[in-house]
């Protein structure tokens, strides 16, 4: 029988506010249409959760580090280059955060970056060729950030920033025209042959651009003593990103841009301190 009242027909037909009830109703009032009205399954716009950073690594100063399996090429004959990361040293002591080899002779590398008597200092292929800041840069026992830029060769061939503020003291990389081939793997906290000079602390966030010279862009990769989110900043992205523990099981810590992956030797866990 039809509705003859206000209320409408609630029937496969009706038109009117009511709406039609649909047939395969199994709930209290369920689909409110037999086809889905345009709009009637969006839940709101989806938004990327905000950058966040949660762990580093810290190292014994014993026996610690991390090393790609496989020989890390990605700054073989490059002329520009930017390195930047987070440490956190403990004393300051003569002390390697990065190095990749040219060979197995002491000190030499295609780069090796090290702290030593509260120093940043890089050298490329050997001892002679190097890039420094004063002696008692560092703070212990607090987080910096450090950038270093190259520019082979130029008149200005190296920078060292130390907490977003140029602290070069001397940058002597002579006639150097670009970097070595690598050797071997890129190491974090140690270097290849052993040097048994291991970093005592915690490092965070290690980046690496190959052919790009990032000094111009200090102030927004320091980002006021905040790590922040190296591919989304505006700049180019980083080669080779290290987030040390953040989306990592251990004992691989991924590269976020690449596929040469670290891993983690005499330490499985990460460490929750990190620079904020």
């Amino acid at each position: 029988m039809s509705n003859t009242i206000d209320w409408g027909q609630a029937s496969v037909n009706n038109t009117i506010d009511y709406g039609d009830g649909a047939i395969d109703n199994t709930i209290s009032w369920g689909k409110v249409y037999a086809s889905s009205a345009s709009g009637d399954t969006n839940i709101g716009t989806f938004v990327t959760p905000s950058f966040t950073n949660t762990k580093s690594i810290a190292l014994d100063g014993v026996d610690d580090f991390c090393e790609t399996a496989s020989t890390y090429s990605e700054l073989d004959g490059q002329n520009k280059a930017t390195f930047s990361f987070w440490i956190k040293p403990q004393d300051n002591l003569f002390r390697i955060l990065l190095h990749v080899p040219r060979n197995n002779t002491n000190a030499n590398g295609q780069f090796l970056i090290y702290q030593r008597d509260g120093r940043i200092q890089m050298n490329i292929d050997t001892a002679s060729y190097y890039c420094i800041t004063p002696n008692n840069t560092l703070i212990l026992n607090q987080w910096q950030h450090v950038m270093i830029c190259m520019d082979l060769p130029s008149t200005d061939e190296g920078k060292i920033f130390i907490n977003g503020v140029d602290q070069t003291s001397t940058e002597n990389w002579g006639n150097r025209t670009a970097l070595n081939t690598s050797t071997g793997g890129l190491y974090i906290g140690e270097a290849n042959n052993g040097y048994q000079r291991p970093f005592l602390g915690n490092i965070d966030e290690v980046a690496i651009w190959n052919g790009t010279d990032q000094r111009a862009n200090i102030s927004t990769i320091y980002n006021s003593g905040v790590a922040n989110d190296l591919n989304n900043n505006g700049l180019t992205a980083p080669t080779t990103w290290y987030r040390m523990g953040d989306g990592d099981t251990a004992p691989t810590i991924q590269d976020t841009n690449g596929s040469a992956n670290l891993t983690m030797n005499n330490f499985s866990t990460f460490s929750t301190d990190v620079p904020t």
